[in-house]
């Protein structure tokens, strides 16, 4: 057997493997961002809680083309520092494609 014939059958299982990597759907990651701790958290809570219910809605009729989204909860206390900190970690971290808050 030559080389050339050892390889196609590799490669036809590397390119069966991608396709069904790509083919997988992924979650829709979204930050949610508020005063959840704090002397505002009872605004936070009411926000998470309208937010969890949205996307328990959206994904029991399906998601989004077919993707459930996954909330992401940040805690910014409602101080603006610690809400720049927070959305940094939603991006670099948690890798959100969205973010409210």
């Amino acid at each position: 057997m030559s080389l050339k014939f050892t390889k196609t059958p590799l490669s036809l299982v590397l390119a069966g493997c991608l396709v069904t990597a790509f083919s997988a759907q992924a979650d829709i990651v979204i930050g949610v961002a508020g005063p959840f701790t704090g002397p505002n958290a009872t605004y936070g809570d009411q926000y998470w809680h309208g937010a969890t219910q949205a996307a328990e809605d959206i994904n029991a009729a399906g998601g989004i083309n077919g993707e459930k989204i996954k909330l992401v909860q940040g805690d910014d206390a409602c101080e603006p520092k610690q809400a720049v900190a927070v959305a940094n970690r939603l991006v670099d971290q948690d890798k959100v494609k969205a973010g409210v808050g």
